[in-house]
């Protein structure tokens, strides 16, 4: 592959192919020579990249890795309060997309794509100083973690070549495709991207909605480079997953044509790997975060369909360790935090330097194989009567007795426990919701110690989660006290059938 190539010999070698398959496609070498010409005239120290037209996106993308500058990747889609937040982090010489007139007064310029009267653009400009390696940008991914705030995860070109090059060997492929559902501007879709740019391949893209009403375009893939290939690939976050199988058209076995469907952003439940198995979906599991250029661990599909479970084993550019509260390493099937050290390691995450190791605030273990096992969060822990709660074990035994479509688990304060196991369910019906509860009050009793089954339940039409499926528990911590507005709720152990619905809440 190429990824030790420069971004500008990347962009000569690639020049004039149509690597990409989107509506207006035809139009990005044009875009990516008239972004490279602004680029290169007014020469910007930051760049602000919220463009929702996924072709312009990657033109002006791989147009500003050309150039040595600070570029902000952000979502056109956030509102005021995010984007006072991205404010007060960059002042951008150049905005690029849909952005609020907060962030327009502080660039100096708002430049617009003309619309292209050829096909034929001219050659990318090749480096300035040939004989020496010519600079670089640094690139800043959003990411929310789990606390919700914006901040940025500070890359390099060296890192998230470092991220293809693992991927590559991971998967044993020269030649990557992608096919993207995730948004560009965060690091699940920017890299399918980065893996098919460098290593030749093509990136088919098509918003997910879109492709879950209407189909996919893969008609429009050419035979050589058809889904099915030895090197095409999908991702998605669990909850993709879950509304494509219910779809009106035959998703399963479109998904059957890949080398491997991706599943990461969010734990995915029990009850749906159990599906991608009957249906031999090629699933393949992966733990990664922002701060990593994606994933550092995968499951292979054949191991998934032989029965593995767990992340996978990591890839080769990164090693992962399980580490106790004084940072010692821990033997096989201990839990402990997940430490990463990995050549994809972000420089900073907000204004915080990452000096590998990187504890992550996971916490899970590695089995004898080598496999990884991601048990929950540091922070969502709960501690009821003394007891640690892991509220990921909790909602994958509720998920699993398919009584409920979605569910988060969180602990309120309370005088007698410490804190209570509180259930916020999205059911899959309308009606008897007391019924719900005590079966699953009954079931959860058969999987679950006494402690670790929910006391109070809430039903919600829908849960807070990002657009990869994560929660934010913090918020919905506030969000679950206030709606229940009961800083103390008295326990249900004794009337397991009791509910507290909540039919409407602002999210």
């Amino acid at each position: 592959m190429a990824a030790t190539l420069n971004p500008a010999e990347i962009a000569q070698q690639r020049h004039g192919d149509a690597w990409l398959i989107a509506a207006e496609a035809h139009t990005f070498w044009f875009q990516f020579a008239q972004f490279q010409a602004q680029f290169a005239t007014h020469q910007p120290h930051d760049i602000l990249l919220a463009e929702p037209c996924p072709v312009r996106f990657l033109a002006a993308f791989f147009a500003a890795t050309a150039h040595p500058c600070r570029l902000w990747l952000a979502n056109p889609q956030w509102g005021h309060q995010e984007w006072q937040q991205v404010a007060a982090q960059c002042q951008p010489d150049i905005a690029i997309g849909t952005v609020p007139p907060l962030i327009k007064a502080l660039g100096k310029t708002e430049y617009e794509v003309q619309s292209p009267h050829s096909l034929t653009p001219p050659l990318p400009q090749p480096p300035s100083h040939p004989a020496t390696q010519p600079p670089t940008p640094t690139i800043l991914i959003p990411t929310g973690g789990s606390s919700g705030d914006i901040r940025f995860a500070i890359h390099t070109w060296e890192t998230l070549s470092a991220s293809v090059q693992g991927f590559c060997q991971h998967f044993n492929c020269a030649t990557v495709n992608a096919y993207c559902l995730l948004p560009l501007y965060h690091v699940s879709g920017l890299m399918q991207a980065m893996r098919c740019w460098l290593t030749g391949g093509q990136l088919v893209v098509q918003p997910f909605r879109a492709w879950l009403q209407y189909g996919a375009i893969s008609r429009m893939i050419p035979s050589e480079c058809a889904v099915g290939s030895s090197s095409f690939f999908i991702s998605l976050v669990p909850t993709q997953l879950q509304r494509s199988l219910q779809a009106d058209w035959n998703t399963a076995a479109w998904l059957r044509q890949f080398t491997a469907v991706l599943l990461g952003g969010a734990a995915p439940w029990p009850s749906l790997l159990a599906i991608g198995r009957e249906l031999r979906l090629p699933l393949a599991p992966t733990y990664g975060m922002t701060e990593t250029a994606s994933q550092v661990a995968t499951l292979l599909p054949s191991e998934f369909l032989s029965g593995h479970t767990g992340s996978g084993r990591a890839l080769p550019h990164a090693q992962l360790t399980i580490q106790d509260a004084t940072g010692c390493d821990l033997p096989p099937g201990t839990v402990g935090a997940i430490s990463i050290q990995a050549q994809s390691l972000a420089l900073a995450s907000g204004t915080a330097t990452i000096t590998p190791p990187l504890r992550t605030g996971d916490l899970g273990y590695v089995d004898q194989a080598g496999f990884l096992h991601v048990a929950g969060r540091e922070t969502s822990l709960i501690i009821t009567g003394g007891e640690k709660v892991q509220p990921e074990e909790v909602e994958a035994a509720i998920l699993a007795t398919g009584l409920v479509r979605d569910v988060a688990v969180v602990g309120l304060p309370n005088t007698d426990w410490g804190e209570q196991v509180v259930a916020i369910a999205v059911s899959t019906v309308a009606d008897n919701r007391d019924a719900i509860v005590t079966t699953l009050h009954q079931r959860l009793r058969s999987q679950l110690s006494s402690y670790k089954v929910p006391k109070q339940w809430c039903f919600w039409p829908t849960l807070p989660r990002s657009a990869q499926g994560k929660l934010n528990r913090s918020l919905l911590q506030q969000q679950v006290a206030a709606a229940l507005d009961a800083p103390n709720p008295a326990p249900t152990d004794a009337a397991p059938g009791s509910v507290d619905a909540v039919d409407e809440l602002p999210h």
